[in-house]
């Protein structure tokens, strides 16, 4: 076959010309077989006159012909990578950076479109003349591999103290390894930011860095040296195995063995370890020199962004690493690692973030919008000629410097897509700093119900476009009577939508700090039902109890709720789980993680009411039972048990009273409560 091919942003142009029969096999082979990091969408062919090519050629990428843009994840390192840097006699022996067409950093690197090598980090590294035969070859496997280089002609690892003073050493690996088997804390700069790490068998270096990162409970992700290592400490099905080594090697959620000896203060109280294997040659390396897992946590502090700067790093994680392993390349795009876990026999996606961002997905229709998300868990999203662009996860947007990547995502965004927004879309809420920056722009402004939000985002990945019936389960959403919402029955389809039911609502006080003290939201509910709180808040001062008290009664700084996150966090206060919280959603994931299944289907009592034609889950039998109980000294396994399989079945029971009357069968759950595995399963 001669000609050339070249790219176009989004498609790729092939003129090819050869005998009829061997070019029949080439259309079929590529269509059938494409590369190992592409995906074809559709193929167009078309009669060209011949023009008698001798050779075959990758031509200069052009833009002309599409509007239509899409960017490669970033991909673990591959096997033949690896072989050559295990291997003494290879010119990359030991190299941190090597890669090739297959594998390696893209959308970290990548400044603009189309991808090649000026338009990423690596233009700052001229290619050695070895490299840029490599480069130029088309037999070679990295033929036009845009990051290629070498330990001559590419980036290069160092160390520095806490301060940034340089370490001298042969290897800044071999040492990194020598000083976190001393028990010291590292922070290493990896593909899309850093990492606080320490050896994942040492207790006490575990608990220092909990007590540095003033993160005393919140689970820390291991990684393995191989897949052998993490058999031998947790229960992995065949998927699950698939989805660690897979190309885009994400954060999988795993259920720990109980022999295991990796310490409990990895993840205190859980049952689940968030496991990794390597992914770049560097973390491979880190490897070799006898310890085979580590703590690999975001290199951050508390809930601000993950750090991708040599500069900034040091200054603002000196107080947590004692040294730093650092490089010279560049990162553009910052991002996280992504976390997975199966459910129902599928992946899911808890957080989108390294090897599943950029994330494109086909749009019916399509107008230049962009969506803004929330506040909390802060996610964007371009429509743009016909696609859905969605950005990495950001976090929280109250922390001023997620804030400041939030806005500096709009603009890489807008500058890679060449998007210009004719309309921001925000969340109902006014007061959301996603809102805010929405309502300064100039342009077209909606907002959008955050439960409808959650309910048409589920219909969109699962290409539903009839009336669903919208199950939306989580913490905290405006809702449209200007009350909070969170424990939804919707009727609707994308454009719109009609609630159907909901839980029953309780009047909560001060919501942020009910939100970290659940024992407030017992207070609230036991008061609503007509409990005395001091008979069953022992551990609460009086004192505290009678501010509540006299807050509900004035209606202070109060709100009405349904929220089924809030109702999470009365029950695992009741069973003694948990008072207050030091990361989002404590209170409910260790709920989760003490139940007894082996009780069967045994539930608690609720009742399903209907006013002005809206369905109302009563949950005063629920805490009625919870309270007998626990007055019985039923062990707090049990409890946790009945209470999710009452939540389960009472949600089925509305379902079918919702299905009967609108005649509706298709199901659409969403909301960060169905993160929680046995409810989403039962």
């Amino acid at each position: 076959i001669c000609g050339w091919v070249n790219n176009t942003g989004a498609a790729v142009i092939i003129d090819a010309e050869g005998e009829e029969y061997k070019l029949r096999i080439f259309i079929a082979e590529l269509i059938r077989q494409p590369p190992v990091l592409a995906s074809v969408e559709k193929f167009e062919i078309t009669q060209e006159k011949l023009k008698c090519y001798e050779s075959f050629e990758i031509r200069q990428s052009t833009e002309e012909m599409s509007t239509i843009r899409f960017i490669s994840q970033d991909i673990g390192v591959c096997a033949k990578c690896m072989e050559e840097v295990s291997d003494p006699n290879s010119r990359r022996y030991r190299y941190a950076f090597t890669n090739c067409t297959d594998c390696g950093p893209r959308y970290s690197i990548i400044k603009s479109l189309p991808y090649d090598r000026h338009n990423t980090v690596m233009k700052n590294f001229r290619q050695c003349g070895k490299c840029s035969e490599e480069y130029n070859n088309p037999r070679s496997r990295r033929y036009h591999t845009q990051p290629n280089c070498c330990s001559d002609c590419g980036p290069s690892l160092f160390l520095t103290d806490c301060r940034g003073n340089a370490i001298d050493c042969d290897d800044p690996i071999t040492k990194t390894v020598e000083f976190v088997k001393e028990g010291r804390i590292a922070a290493i700069k990896g593909i899309g930011g850093f990492h606080l790490c320490c050896d994942a068998f040492n207790p006490e270096a575990i608990n220092e860095l909990r007590r540095r990162k003033s993160r005393p409970h919140k689970p820390f992700a291991v990684m393995a040296a191989n897949i052998n290592y993490v058999l031998k400490h947790c229960e992995l099905s065949s998927y699950e195995q698939e989805l660690l080594s897979s190309v885009k090697r994400p954060i999988v959620l795993l259920k720990k063995k109980e022999n295991s000896l990796l310490p409990g203060s990895i993840a205190p109280g859980l049952k689940r370890l968030g496991m990794m294997l390597p992914y770049s040659p560097l973390y491979y390396l880190l490897f070799e020199e006898g310890i085979n897992m580590l703590i690999m946590t975001s290199g951050n502090i508390g809930g601000s962004p993950i750090q991708y700067e040599n500069r900034e790093a040091i200054q603002r994680l000196n107080e947590i690493a004692d040294f730093f392993l650092l490089h010279n390349r560049d990162i553009y795009n910052p991002i996280d690692d992504s976390v997975v876990k199966v459910a129902v026999g599928k992946e899911m996606v808890s957080r989108r973030a390294r090897g599943y961002i950029p994330y494109a997905q086909k749009l019916s229709e399509s107008d230049e919008t962009i969506a803004l998300g929330a506040e909390e868990k802060s996610t964007i999203c371009v429509a743009h000629s016909g696609y859905a662009y969605m950005s990495r996860y950001l976090g929280d947007l109250k922390d001023f410097d997620t804030y400041e990547q939030f806005i500096s995502e709009i603009e890489k965004l807008s500058s890679l897509y060449q998007f210009k927004p004719k309309v921001y879309v925000h969340d109902l809420h006014p007061q959301y700093m996603s809102s805010r920056y929405a309502v300064e722009q100039q342009g077209g402004i909606a907002s959008v119900q955050h439960h409808h939000a959650h309910m048409a985002s589920c219909m969109m990945e699962h290409k539903l476009y009839d009336n669903v019936i919208g199950v939306v389960f989580d913490g905290t959403g405006l809702g449209d009577d200007g009350s909070i919402w969170g424990g939804e029955f919707l009727l609707g389809n994308r454009k719109s939508f009609q609630r159907a039911g909901h839980l029953k609502t309780v009047l909560l006080q001060d919501g942020d700090t009910a939100i970290k003290e659940p024992w407030r939201c017992a207070a609230a509910y036991l008061l609503q039902l007509g409990y005395d709180p001091e008979d069953f808040l022992k551990d609460v001062s009086t004192d505290d109890i009678k501010i509540i008290r006299q807050a509900l009664a004035s209606n202070l700084n109060c709100h009405l709720s349904s929220s089924m996150g809030r109702l999470f966090d009365c029950t695992a206060y009741i069973i003694g789980i948990r008072q207050s919280i030091t990361y989002d959603a404590q209170a409910a994931i260790e709920l989760e993680n003490i139940i007894d299944a082996s009780i069967g289907g045994q539930h608690y009592s609720y009742s399903i009411n209907e006013k002005n034609n809206i369905l109302e889950l009563d949950y005063s039998g629920i805490i009625s039972d919870l309270l007998t109980d626990r007055k019985c000294s039923i062990h707090a396994s049990v409890m946790s048990a009945k209470f999710h399989n009452t939540i389960s079945k009472a949600t089925v029971d509305t379902l079918i009273k919702l299905r009967e009357r609108h005649q509706i069968n298709q199901i659409v759950l969403s909301g960060g409560v169905f993160e929680n595995t046995y409810l989403l399963e039962s």
